[in-house]
């Protein structure tokens, strides 16, 4: 790509972005409130990361469900070069800090997301699974 950008729905742009996108955030809009209750927090919270996002190299996208119901509203980070991470008990209020784990995710040469000095809400409780890059490869350990 040039300095042209893939925008969340596909389509490229040049719409003030800086750099090629590594990092795309995927956050669950299938999670409701409570059982009963058409709320759906991530819709909100794909809103509050389009506006924390806006200018930086990064990718938010809906998905239907990430099976992480019971910390819902999740979130995923994929990083097409590097480990995938998916998290959980999040709201708009932690919409800064998601942008600032995936832009750590986006800057680490190992592809990593650094554990010391990622956000709280993307440590303990919040942390729910990291996933290898499709190339990943670990001898069994003797």
């Amino acid at each position: 790509m040039t300095d042209e950008v893939q925008k969340d729905d596909g389509s490229l742009a040049d719409d003030g972005n800086a750099g090629e996108i590594d990092v795309t955030i995927f956050v669950c809009t299938n999670c409701r409130e409570s059982t009963n209750s058409t709320v759906r927090p991530g819709v909100a919270l794909i809103e509050a990361l389009r506006e924390a996002a806006e200018g930086k190299p990064l990718a938010i996208k809906p998905v239907t469900c990430l099976s992480n119901c019971d910390k819902g509203p999740s979130a995923a980070f994929n990083r097409r070069s590097g480990w995938s991470y998916v998290f959980g008990h999040l709201s708009t209020e932690n919409a800064d800090d998601i942008v600032t784990g995936a832009m750590m995710l986006a800057a680490d040469e190992r592809g990593l997301l650094p554990l010391r000095s990622r956000p709280t809400c993307l440590r303990g409780k919040g942390m729910t699974a990291r996933i290898p890059p499709f190339h990943h490869h670990e001898d069994m350990p003797a």
